[in-house]
């Protein structure tokens, strides 16, 4: 297989936990010849398009204990040395997928929903220090997968606050990767808000009385 190395779907779990999908231990015992799975397919050099990788189907020829053997479902566009119908030997810790219903509920399902954050949390990956939770139904055309969740870093100016280009509209799972300290309080009803406390080290409420 010169030319390409398969990923270990594990390492992308631990990578991005509250996002990656992993198929549990269930539902890969499951897996008889004829499903297909999803692997991504690696390569060390990018194309002239910037990509090195690529998921796609493989429907399973053979099992053999954690051992699988199958064939290329897709037609590889960027992965050099590969093409459809190839054998593909593969282990269960490559798949990233099933064609199958997981019988086991996973962490990436439940954080789904969608939330406001601002770049400097999700792209200078600072820490939150502040976040504070809206009801959609009061904010006109709110989406439907809209949280109510406003996630930021808490060194931001009301310029930088102000200025639309710096909130973006992700999954709470996305900020979750990032930092995970205020998981506990997403359940929390609307008109919540909650401030780092460093010297507590933990998150503490804001009362509406403490503004005035």
């Amino acid at each position: 297989q010169a030319g390409w190395y398969l990923d270990d779907a594990r390492e992308l779990a631990d990578a991005a936990p509250y996002t990656f999908y992993l198929p549990s231990a269930e539902v890969l015992q499951m897996l008889q010849p004829g499903d297909s799975v999803k692997l991504v397919f690696r390569c060390d050099v990018e194309n002239e398009h910037g990509y090195s990788a690529e998921r796609m189907w493989v429907e399973i020829t053979e099992i053999e204990g954690d051992e699988f053997r199958g064939r290329l479902d897709n037609e590889p566009l960027y992965i050099p040395g590969l093409a459809a119908d190839d054998e593909i030997t593969f282990s269960s810790y490559h798949v990233i997928d099933t064609q199958l219903d997981d019988p086991v509920p996973n962490i990436a399902s439940q954080y789904w929903q969608r939330c406001f954050v601002t770049g400097r949390v999700l792209y200078d990956e600072q820490p939150v220090g502040c976040l504070y939770r809206e009801d959609p139904a009061a904010s006109d055309g709110a989406p439907e997968d809209f949280s109510g969740w406003n996630l930021i870093a808490g060194d931001e100016d009301d310029d930088y606050l102000d200025e639309p280009d710096n909130w973006h509209y992700v999954a709470l799972g996305a900020v979750l990767n990032i930092d995970d300290r205020y998981i506990d309080l997403l359940e929390a009803p609307y008109d919540s808000e909650f401030e780092y406390d460093e010297d507590r080290q933990a998150f503490v409420e804001i009362l509406e009385d403490e503004y005035d």
